[in-house]
């Protein structure tokens, strides 16, 4: 039994919307990255330790017009899988367009649809939506994916490429043939991805939580200690069973949550994590590790003043970032047998950072990066 224990980013609150996405995630967990093996998954939930931050705080002159870069949804700094469901703009280039150029990160956009539109209709993906992503990643993984973008790659070509003969024997494949078609309208050329609606009072809360969730941790106190315990419990509870059931244990941390991993896992002692305690993998995703070490605020491998290297404790470090994402850095210059993975993401700068887990390119990677490692 595989043990995986996923620390949230910033900005993440226990919502029954963000409820309904780790719900999402975890299923692509098990299936996809997991394949084969039998999965728990435990999510442990820091956010709420964090004190609410008065609205009044990001109150500004309300006379002062807001200006507009572009046309699109802003950054959703959120640590979760909570865009914030915005449409953006119809493109001059098609979905079939990027895929004959990029073909596994056309279907990543995809896949990525197909997993908003369930989050905003507060539901599960349904066996046609599961189908379609697994159909994506098997693509990615064998190295196939423009198989999917052939010919005259229009929306209805596309969807059958990642429509199950079972499922189009039965007619379904509309869901699918309408997230293609939703990607396809709103997807943007090269030279519009850095536009975003520069609006003060979406987009001024957002940094403030993503500032408050950082600050909070970094300084030592009675919250931090909250958000510390919460996750060693977590941990605690996932180490025991891996020795009981000897599996794999892996640990995923998203953005903060990465940052939060490395520096508990540098010092488990000071964690009040047990004796002995050890991962088989830790996976920092579009995360800040690297960043803070440099800035000297996290926890050093003894002794003092010696290289940084990775958590002695973890027995292999993948840090995955999108090159576009702001909040993603690579840790391979700060830390000794850390390894950087570059994931491609056709998002844009504004999304980057909470596309991740709605990839199947990620869950492709990711197993064969871990399957080398001798994790799975």
């Amino acid at each position: 039994m595989a043990q995986l224990v996923f620390v949230h980013g910033v900005a993440t609150r226990d919502t029954p919307e963000y409820q309904t996405a780790v719900k999402n995630r975890d299923k692509l967990f098990q299936e996809l990255l997991f394949a084969g093996h039998d999965a728990t998954i435990h999510s442990p939930m820091w956010g709420q330790f964090v004190p609410a931050i008065p609205g009044g705080v990001f109150d500004t002159n309300g006379g002062v017009a807001t200006f507009s870069i572009n046309v699109g949804a802003p950054p959703a700094f959120g640590g979760g899988l909570m865009g914030d469901g915005q449409a953006a703009a119809a493109s001059d280039v098609s979905i079939g367009a990027v895929g004959k150029q990029d073909p596994v990160a056309a279907l990543d956009a995809i896949c990525s649809e197909i997993v908003d539109r369930a989050d905003r209709e507060n539901r599960h993906l349904n066996p046609e939506e599961l189908d379609a992503f697994r159909r994506a990643f098997e693509l990615i993984a064998s190295d196939s994916a423009a198989t999917a973008f052939a010919g005259d790659a229009s929306p209805q070509t596309i969807a059958d490429q990642l429509t199950v003969e079972t499922a189009k024997a039965y007619g379904f494949g509309s869901l699918i043939g309408d997230a293609v078609s939703a990607v396809t309208d709103r997807v943007r050329n090269a030279a519009s991805t850095l536009g975003f609606d520069a609006v003060r009072g979406r987009l001024s809360p957002a940094i403030g939580l993503f500032m408050s969730d950082v600050f909070v941790y970094l300084k030592k106190g009675e919250h931090r200690e909250k958000i510390r315990s919460e996750i060693c419990k977590a941990l605690i509870q996932a180490h025991e069973k891996t020795k009981a059931q000897n599996g794999p244990f892996v640990v995923v941390g998203h953005s903060m949550g990465g940052v939060i991993l490395v520096d508990m896992l540098t010092n488990p002692g000071s964690a009040n994590l047990p004796d002995g305690f050890s991962v088989d993998a830790l996976l920092t995703v579009g995360s800040q590790p690297g960043f803070f070490a440099a800035l000297d605020l996290l926890e050093q491998n003894l002794p003092l003043g010696s290289a940084r290297r990775k958590p002695d404790c973890v027995g292999h470090w993948l840090n995955v970032f999108d090159p576009i994402d702001p909040l993603a850095f690579r840790t391979d210059m700060i830390y000794e047998n850390a390894v950087d993975l570059e994931f491609n993401s056709v998002a844009g700068i504004t999304q980057a950072h909470t596309k991740y887990f709605q990839r199947p390119q990620f869950y492709a990677r990711a197993r064969k990066r871990l399957q080398d490692f001798g994790v799975l």
